[in-house]
């Protein structure tokens, strides 16, 4: 049974030991006091014992009689180890695994124990040592008081001061396992940095990282059963103290409560406070001049002008302007400064260097940038394609606008466009990744604010979509023409696959997201009579009886489970225009919304004397009025899937549906009336 229980852990928490990281602590005494301490002596070390056992195989079970003495390094106290205790010696470490909880009233950090092993077994789980009662199970309760004496309690420990460099060499890495070390001048990564140390309330154990200022890093792995999980992890920097383990090729630490770790200085390459402001002007001067590296005791200051938001730039990416002059600073890690906003970083002798040969400042730590809150916005500068190539250089990730471009190359931003004006023409590119780089490109000319850039030639890029203004008002789109429903369903019943260009379609909201019982990419639009399913590039906002405009322009029609969609529709190219007027729903019977599914799909329908079968709204329902039958399905997510159907005829309104076949979907408790 342990066991089995043994592979569920691996499985569900990718535990670094088996069952180790999770666990919760019985306080209660699994065994009794012991009475007295042993007088038994060591014949073995740690070291020794280690060596009887060869990595990745299976566990070897100790026939002599092998003694050694060992100090508890960490015990279940906390949560964050479970069933085992940590323990080590001059010349190593290594799990004791007990089949047994509140272990730290008898076995308590600072207990010495001597430890007698014959009969027991020496293995390991992917890389860190453990001592076995069998070949994968833990020495059962009973037996524990044959193998553990305790010969000294509330002895201290000096934990043994290490690199994370250090633990590079297999041999001291080895050495170090299941021992108490301690890491100075290290810190949590920024995206690991005052977040909780695991997940207290699904109970999931979590990684966090932690690096020191070389840029080396190692895991921190904590157990969502520890009783400090929801304990927010520092901020600072300093020092670390926990039990070093492995997982594979993973170097891991444990905690064994957070007071363990003293990390309140300033955060790694923060600066001294007394540095110079530079302008980036001076920046780009010493690089031409050809220094490798920024000029000591400086930092600049400017205003982002790269959108981290619609995610056109890496999320360690950050292009600054000062004046006439940017530059691109690439954080070692995720940044959160948003486009607009006036920062200050500190670029003491960074490095300088070019990526496809567009200058950054690279590696800055994150904790060397602060924000003076919003900045001033600079003004683009007006200029033709013509002078952007001529001033590439000097004009390098700063902005401008080109006035009458026209955008070619394909039918969405997603990748590598020309946009070409009476000038020339240039590279404007646009990630996969961006939040619009699925939205249709305008026809025609338009007026273009963008970064210049740089990938081995001169490109542009854009921030968003509000840097595109297609008719003179910044809307992408203006010239559009609207397209209705019934239109879009025609098209496609004639075998057309897209949506025509330059098309807009307009709507109330007929589907209820806040109540769930429709996914949160999607919406049922009505429009006069018919109505379609808009299937958006992300989650969505719009609420039941707004009135819509949707740019459908070159966006996939197709059906799934035969319920035509408009598919993958980029999210910004919807706009509310505030609460609309709903449709009257059709007052119809059964048997006509299966006679007239197609044409009524994705509409408001009403239909009087419906009874139901009984249960719950969860799942496929069949309800049934005099005319005939239909399946009414509600998602487990809906607000009202465990509300029990009601008894008796009752008055319902519903989105007409299909899947495979025709069904009713209603939005809220609402749409059913008793009569």
């Amino acid at each position: 049974m342990y066991a089995n229980y043994k592979k569920i852990s691996f499985y569900f928490f990718l535990s670094l030991f088996v069952t180790t990281w999770w666990g919760c602590v019985d306080q209660d005494f699994d065994e009794p006091p012991l009475d007295g301490l042993t007088t038994l002596t060591a014949n073995s070390t740690v070291a020794e014992v280690k060596a009887l056992h060869t990595l990745g195989q299976a566990s070897k079970q100790i026939e002599e009689d092998l003694i050694v003495e060992v100090v508890v390094g960490a015990d279940d106290q906390t949560g964050n180890l479970f069933r085992q205790i940590a323990v080590q010696d001059e010349t190593g470490g290594f799990l004791v695994r007990l089949n047994a909880t509140g272990l730290f009233n008898n076995y308590a950090e600072g207990t010495v124990i001597l430890l007698k092993l014959q009969g027991l077994y020496i293995g390991d789980y992917n890389g860190t040592y453990q001592i076995n009662g069998s070949v994968e199970d833990p020495i059962e309760d009973l037996l524990i008081k044959n193998h553990l004496f305790v010969k000294e309690r509330d002895k201290d420990i000096t934990p043994e001061v290490v690199t994370i460099e250090e633990l590079n060499d297999a041999a001291r890495l080895d050495q170090l396992l299941s021992k108490v070390v301690q890491i100075d001048n290290v810190q949590f990564a920024a995206a690991s940095a005052g977040a909780p140390y695991a997940d207290a309330i699904n109970r999931f154990s979590v990684n966090r990282d932690l690096e020191d200022c070389k840029g080396n890093s190692l895991v921190v792995r904590t157990s969502g059963f520890a009783d400090f999980a929801s304990e927010l992890t520092p901020e600072g920097q300093g020092s670390f103290v926990g039990v070093l383990s492995v997982f594979r090729d993973t170097r891991q630490l444990l905690v064994r409560r957070p007071s363990d770790l003293q990390m309140s200085a300033t955060r790694c390459g923060a600066g001294t406070g007394g540095e110079s402001l530079v302008s980036i002007g001076d920046i780009r001067a010493a690089y031409e001049g050809g220094a490798t590296a920024a000029p000591a005791e400086t930092k600049v200051r400017g205003v982002v002008i790269s959108d981290g938001d619609n995610e056109n730039w890496d999320g360690r990416n950050m292009v600054l302007q000062d004046g006439d002059k940017g530059i691109v600073i690439r954080f070692s890690d995720f940044h959160d400064f948003d486009l607009g906003q006036d920062v200050e970083v500190v670029v003491s002798e960074v490095e300088f260097s070019e990526f496809n040969g567009l200058l950054q400042l690279a590696g800055v730590a994150n904790a060397a940038a602060t924000s003076n809150g919003a900045g001033t916005a600079p003004t683009p500068r007006t200029a033709t394609i013509s002078e952007i190539l001529a001033n590439a250089e000097a004009w390098e990730s700063t902005l401008v606008e080109v006035k009458g471009a026209t955008i070619t190359g394909g039918s969405t931003y997603n990748g590598n466009l020309t946009v070409t004006d009476a000038s020339g023409s240039i590279s404007m590119f646009t990630r996969g990744a961006a939040s619009f780089s699925g939205a249709p490109v305008p026809g025609g000319a338009t007026d273009i604010v963008a970064v210049v850039s740089e990938f081995n030639s001169p490109q542009i890029l854009i921030r968003n979509l509000d840097d595109v203004s297609a008719d003179g008002s910044g809307n992408v789109g203006g010239d559009d023409e609207p397209v209705s429903a019934g239109e879009l369903r025609e098209i496609f019943e004639d075998g057309g696959t897209i949506a025509p260009s330059n098309k807009v379609l307009s709507g109330i909201v007929i589907s209820d997201l806040s109540n769930e019982n429709i996914t949160g990419r999607n919406l049922v639009l009505q429009d006069g009579d018919h109505g379609i399913v808009v299937r958006f590039d992300a989650e969505h906002a719009f609420a039941l009886g707004e009135e819509l405009e949707v740019v459908v322009s070159s966006q996939e029609l197709s059906e799934y489970n035969g319920l035509l969609q408009v598919n993958n529709v980029p999210l910004q190219n919807a706009s509310s225009k505030g609460m609309g007027t709903a449709p009257t729903p059709r007052e119809v019977t059964l048997k006509e919304v299966v006679d007239n599914l197609e044409e009524w799909e994705s509409t408001l329908v009403v239909i009087k004397d419906v009874s139901f079968s009984g249960g719950t709204f969860a799942g496929s329902q069949t309800i049934t009025d005099p005319s005939g039958s239909i399946t009414l399905y509600t998602r487990n997510q809906a607000s009202f899937s465990g509300s029990s159907l009601p008894n008796g005829e009752v008055t319902i309104t519903a989105i007409v549906s299909d899947f495979n076949a025709p069904q009713l979907n209603i939005r809220n408790l609402t749409d059913i009336v008793e009569q």
